[in-house]
């Protein structure tokens, strides 16, 4: 069996029309002015009210009438520009030389400036407030307390009125720039590689989606194109990260912070205790993770891996067709949750997903809110049980979409900080995670032999690994970039030494150093112009999905409610306030410990089954390549 391509016919596209015909459509242009219309005269409302340019004095009658007009309009303009936002973002990552799409989202972003430019004011106005008076005095105040206080925190890391508004006016010629360059770059890249006898041209993701080939000999070629290929372009993807984390860091040090780190924990709703005590647990755990790819090591026959093994199937792997997943999903969704099951049953039936890899397309996948409680999910599909985890995964995002709007959230009660999607990425991964691990679970349930067992224990193996201790060298890496750059710009062999070194760190000697993942640099989430440190939330989701997967195991009444309710208020509470209701203490390296004793568990199956497999072959060999 090979795995090198899938058959795009059989495979969904997303339904986009729904939203708007298309860029050029009337509907579309109708939505951009109006929503450009509703930009200006919310601008006109705050430049009446002095909002973010005077105290906002005594709380009345008067100006209760104030904040509820503020509010109840800006939320609403808010709403409108996610709708265009997510459209938009979703038009250009499936093909990126749609000219019409990418001139519309230009503008788009020239036109968000001026909503931006709003969010520091309000944050300044709201720190002039009496909480405790609005909040008696208002309903809205109310409902919206915990944005109110958050803002209110938030406001002494603000710049200089007139310095934030030149920040925002210069987004898209900066940061944001950069960010569409990678994304165009890597997403218009191909490379000529031999399969099955013919040579192919493919695009980046459907070179990445070889990992997962059985034969090793693709694998190695796959990598070394894709690692050739990116190289090409490694001139200007190291401009892009140079600007993007200079602009981090210029932003990051003109609010007062003493490093870019301390920024992103205050918009992931944790503090460095809890990011310490997750740390380290993971470092206590790399034992084990290089046991397990010591294990892998002997599976596949080989002395230790090389970097193109870590995503490789031990055994051979089953074929999973994209109705077979979708089928699973619904399945295992539902009997953890029937509103989880009704969801995923609906983002299949209403055409949700872009299913297909495809030249001029962007890699990996991705969940956005576009329109009400509905979502959009992008993917690079193969018929592995890896996607089938993945495409789980993106589900997870849709319901938690889905719940924030089903609770009644406003958009200012689920994204305080403003922007697009600005839930807490730690919390934003918790149902995510949870939602990839029941369909791992649910298929490692129903095994009927040793190799069916091993082949689905390493898939959960690999989404843990990833998720943890994946995440490590990338949060290493990002340190050292940011300190290098505040003295200078990265040239891309320091970029990709960096990488290595952070890489060789974790794997020890289990990995071929001279294979590491060293061009993983260039991925999409180093290149996020509102986001620093997007690696670190994966393994706090991860982790604190486990955790909260125990919790319903030994407390299952009331716990899908109390679920639910914890993504509702993602954005209205920090992560140690919503986890204590589920008895967690998050800054107890205990708890990540436990929930690090699963991998653990597993790991040791994981040898046995080896054991098993080489008792079979009865030549001592642990080899798996030949088990069925």
């Amino acid at each position: 069996m090979t795995t090198t391509t899938v058959d795009a016919e059989t495979l969904p596209r997303w339904d986009l029309d729904s939203i708007f015909p298309g860029p050029d459509s009337a509907e579309f242009r109708e939505a951009v002015d109006s929503a450009g219309l509703a930009i200006a005269e919310l601008t006109d409302v705050f430049d009446r009210h002095g909002i973010g340019t005077r105290p906002a004095g005594a709380i009345d009658a008067h100006a209760v009438a104030i904040f509820d007009e503020v509010v109840i309009r800006y939320d609403a303009t808010l709403e409108a520009a996610l709708r265009l936002d997510g459209y938009l973002s979703c038009l250009t990552a499936a093909d990126v030389r749609n000219e019409s799409a990418q001139a519309a989202a230009s503008e788009w972003r020239e036109i968000l400036v001026d909503l931006t430019r709003l969010a520091p004011r309000f944050t300044a106005w709201v720190a002039t407030l009496d909480i405790d008076a609005i909040v008696t005095a208002s309903r809205m105040a109310r409902e919206h307390e915990s944005t109110l206080r958050r803002l209110g925190h938030h406001a002494a890391r603000l710049m200089d009125p007139g310095e934030e508004d030149l920040a925002a006016a210069l987004a898209p010629s900066g940061a944001t720039a950069w960010m569409v360059l990678r994304d165009e770059l890597m997403a218009r890249a191909t490379a000529h590689i031999e399969l099955d006898g013919e040579t192919r041209e493919l695009s980046l993701s459907e070179i990445d989606n070889l990992r997962f080939h059985p034969d090793r000999d693709v694998r190695r070629r796959a990598f070394e194109t894709g690692a050739g290929a990116t190289r090409a372009l490694a001139i200007p993807l190291a401009a892009a990260i140079n600007g993007v984390k200079g602009q981090q860091l210029t932003l990051s040090r003109r609010r007062g912070w003493n490093a870019p780190l301390d920024a992103t924990l205050a918009a992931s709703a944790i503090d460095r205790g809890i990011l310490d005590a997750m740390f380290a647990a993971m470092r206590e755990a790399l034992p084990v993770y290089h046991r397990y790819l010591r294990a892998k090591a002997r599976l596949l026959g080989v002395d230790r891996l090389a970097g193109y093994d870590l995503m490789a199937p031990v055994v051979e792997p089953t074929v999973w067709p994209f109705e077979a997943s979708r089928d699973f999903i619904v399945e295992q969704f539902t009997a953890f949750s029937p509103n989880l099951g009704a969801l995923a049953q609906r983002a299949f039936s209403e055409r949700w997903i872009d299913a297909e890899p495809r030249v001029g397309k962007d890699g990996g996948a991705f969940c956005t809110a576009i329109q009400g409680d509905a979502s959009r999910i992008f993917a690079n599909y193969l018929p592995v049980f890896s996607w089938t985890s993945i495409l789980a995964h993106e589900l997870g995002h849709a319901y938690h979409n889905f719940i924030i709007v089903e609770r009644k959230r406003s958009f200012l009660q689920a994204s305080p900080d403003f922007g697009p999607a600005t839930l807490p990425m730690t919390l934003a991964e918790t149902a995510s995670t949870i939602c990839e691990t029941i369909v791992q679970r649910g298929a490692r349930s129903a095994v009927t032999s040793p190799a069916e067992e091993l082949a689905l224990l390493e898939e959960s193996l690999q989404s843990v690994s990833l998720n943890t201790f994946g995440i490590m060298p990338m949060f290493e890496f990002e340190q050292v970039v940011f300190v290098t750059r505040a003295q200078r710009e990265l040239s891309p062999p320091e970029l990709e030494a960096g990488m290595a070194t952070a890489w060789r760190d974790v794997a020890g000697d289990t990995v071929d150093p001279d294979t590491v993942w060293s061009m993983s640099w260039t991925m999409s989430h180093f290149f996020i112009d509102t986001v620093w440190f997007s690696n670190y939330p994966y393994a706090f989701g991860a982790l604190f999905a486990l955790g909260l997967l125990a919790v319903r195991e030994t407390e299952p009444d009331g716990f899908l409610d109390r679920f639910d309710r914890l993504l509702a208020d993602s954005g209205m509470r920090e992560a140690d306030e919503l986890a204590a209701d589920f008895g967690i203490d998050l800054r107890d390296t205990a708890f990540w410990r436990a929930s690090l004793d699963t991998f653990r568990d597993d790991v040791a199956r994981y040898e046995a089954l080896t054991r098993v497999i080489a008792d079979r072959n009865g030549d001592g060999s642990d080899s798996a390549t030949a088990v069925t």
